[in-house]
């Protein structure tokens, strides 16, 4: 039996709710995005962006886990997308297209996703309590630039976010 695939960015929210994913999501003027992350640092990513040429257009990534040896994000279809969601796999004959390039041009160290930023933070956490080092990364933040890289700051937050949802659990 063929299960529909999700339609629209909400379906996907569902979906991923559905199957125990931390689900986040930012709406803006002409664009939208919901994510979904697990321990370990597999996530899912869905992007919509309204175009005059176009209509809506919509984007799907993955990144596997640590153990699973993800680095890199993978955009892939809504049908490798859902499968990926379901399973934390992506089928063997998925398409996927490695994603390597960024639109951050901070120059500052980054990482795929806020649980792998997360995770790194309390390292320097717990490092920097050994060697009493006076400026300590305090949290992270998505870059401005790529929604898919987070950096790590020192300093205290000075706007509010635009991000709704979940922090990713580490």
């Amino acid at each position: 039996m063929n299960v529909p695939l999700p339609t629209s960015l909400e379906d996907l929210a569902v979906e991923m709710t559905r199957h125990g994913w931390e689900v986040s999501w930012q709406r803006d003027h002409g664009t939208a995005r919901v994510e979904g992350s697990r321990r370990g640092g597999a996530a899912v990513m869905a992007t919509a962006r309204y175009t005059l040429e176009k209509g809506w257009v919509t984007r799907f990534y993955v990144i596997e886990s640590v153990v699973d040896g993800g680095t890199d994000w993978l955009r892939v279809r809504r049908s490798g997308l859902v499968q990926f969601i379901a399973t934390d796999r992506l089928p063997a004959d998925a398409r996927r297209w490695i994603v390597r390039d960024s639109k951050c041009r901070c120059r500052k160290h980054s990482q795929a996703t806020q649980w792998r930023a997360l995770h790194l933070l309390a390292g320097i956490q717990l490092d920097r309590l050994n060697s009493m080092g006076t400026e300590q990364e305090r949290r992270v933040y998505r870059c401005r630039h790529d929604a898919r890289r987070w950096h790590l700051t020192s300093q205290d937050e000075r706007t509010p976010s635009p991000w709704q949802g979940a922090a990713a659990a580490l």
